[in-house]
């Protein structure tokens, strides 16, 4: 296995570990905030990044329009609209267990690519 296909491997993999680490969070608070309250419960990926946007203070600005002008300007308005927005609808919980596989499910296909020879 290259240099390049094993960091690949372990960033997505890292990444993928660390998003359903916050997923499980996110259905443990949206299950906390339910039991009192259910109409708070079930907040979209999108408004909870909104209202608890940690780089607000940093970059003078929200940081959700700034990552969908840089999607859409850089890759394509066609994966903002109706791929990422689509995400950002879905409950947090929901949305960030779902990237979380993909990234692992991506992460074990490029692993095997990289090493046709072995299983």
């Amino acid at each position: 296995m290259g240099i390049v296909s094993g960091l690949f491997r372990l960033i997505l993999g890292l990444l993928g570990l660390m998003l359903t680490l916050f997923g499980l969070l996110m259905l443990v608070f949206e299950a906390l905030v339910w039991i009192p309250d259910s109409s708070r419960a079930a907040n979209s990926l999108g408004q909870t990044w909104f209202q608890y946007d940690p780089f607000a203070a940093f970059i003078g600005t929200d940081s959700l329009p700034l990552f969908g002008a840089i999607i859409e300007r850089r890759l394509s308005p066609l994966v903002w609209d109706p791929f990422i927005v689509t995400i950002l609808s879905w409950p947090s919980w929901i949305a960030l267990l779902v990237v979380a596989l993909f990234c692992l499910v991506v992460g074990s296909l490029f692993t095997r690519i990289a090493l046709p020879g072995r299983r």
